[in-house]
């Protein structure tokens, strides 16, 4: 399949994931969220210039899609383990080395981190009911990238090409 056709329908798969986990209303301010916090689900803080994570945020404890991504963030709380029925992340494009493994009692489904620093998932992760992985725009060498696809065999792992980079 050429690559702009196969660009777009990784487009329209990514939207249409988004599509179907916010049914409800998306919150694109976290003020306006802290408004309603029993009746979020979804909240959307992308290209925000954020540059810690908002722990305002752990009060929302219904909230099931996040996203943080274009930002600023290089680390993600531990205290994100408190809100249990998170399922979708994303936080493309930041500065993330590595997840805390509190998150790994979350029911993630999805997690879209494309554009970071992270390398390496610690084995707390291999009970995650991941379906979906987006690892595109991050460096990794075939061994790297053949140790997380092996502890989560029954995802769907997006990546790139591994590289050659002396690690």
């Amino acid at each position: 399949m050429k690559k702009p056709i196969k660009y777009f329908l990784n487009l329209l798969l990514v939207f249409f994931c988004f599509n179907c986990y916010c049914q409800q209303k998306e919150y694109t301010s976290l003020e306006e969220a802290l408004k309603n916090k029993d009746s979020v689900t979804c909240l959307n803080l992308k290209k925000q210039k954020i540059h810690h994570f908002p722990m305002e945020i752990m009060q929302l404890k219904n909230l099931e899609k996040l996203s943080l991504s274009r930002n600023y963030l290089d680390t993600i709380p531990k205290e994100i383990a408190c809100l249990k029925h998170l399922h979708y992340i994303d936080f493309s494009s930041n500065f993330i080395e590595s997840l805390p493994c509190e998150m790994s009692l979350l029911p993630i489904d999805t997690l879209i981190l494309w554009d970071n620093q992270i390398r390496y998932f610690d084995s707390c992760f291999a009970y995650l009911p991941l379906k979906y992985l987006d690892l595109r725009a991050i460096l990794m060498t075939r061994k790297e990238q053949k140790a997380i696809i092996n502890l989560f065999p029954n995802a769907r792992i997006r990546k790139d090409h591994p590289c050659n980079c002396g690690r």
